[in-house]
């Protein structure tokens, strides 16, 4: 079985186990990174893709066992950066617009769920800035797999020390 399939079915398995444990928005990020691992140009970058998805479902895991929901913000920014850092190595705007789609679906979720504007406002703020720090952590000389987790899991904890905004 190729590495594409094989990323495919984990990110299913992931997407199936985020319907069950977290319901349809935790399933959002992982549709998210369906579409991009379908986009990916070769065997390194569906393996890449595949990496992102474990610090994510720990996430998801500390949310089952705590009902905190909070957890989400901490769950959808590792996805956005990770894909942010995936897409740097075709420059700045690609970037920002592979970190920007997961927020975006992370504010449409907090709009359905009816957070106040005041609350949105801090979310996309602390969303834009994590997503900022990520991009000059993570440079275009310092590409690689090790670097991008590394990266990818400080911003999510940031992300978790910052629901205290």
């Amino acid at each position: 079985m190729g590495a594409i399939v094989k990323a495919a079915i984990a990110i299913l398995a992931a997407c199936a186990a985020a319907a069950i444990f977290g319901g349809w928005a935790w399933t959002l990020p992982c549709l998210i990174l369906w579409t991009a691992l379908r986009n990916a140009p070769s065997r390194a970058g569906a393996a890449a893709l595949t990496a992102a998805l474990a610090p994510g479902l720990l996430w998801l895991l500390l949310f089952a066992l705590t009902g905190d929901r909070r957890l989400y913000f901490c769950y959808t920014m590792q996805y956005a950066v990770h894909l942010a850092c995936l897409r740097r190595e075709h420059g700045g705007r690609a970037a920002a617009a592979g970190g920007a789609i997961p927020v975006a679906v992370f504010l449409g979720v907090r709009v359905a769920q009816a957070a106040s504007a005041r609350v949105l406002a801090v979310e996309t703020l602390v969303a834009g800035g994590l997503l900022a720090l990520a991009l000059a952590l993570y440079g275009p000389d310092s590409a690689g797999p090790a670097r991008r987790a590394a990266v990818s899991m400080a911003v999510s904890l940031l992300a978790f020390f910052s629901l205290a905004l």
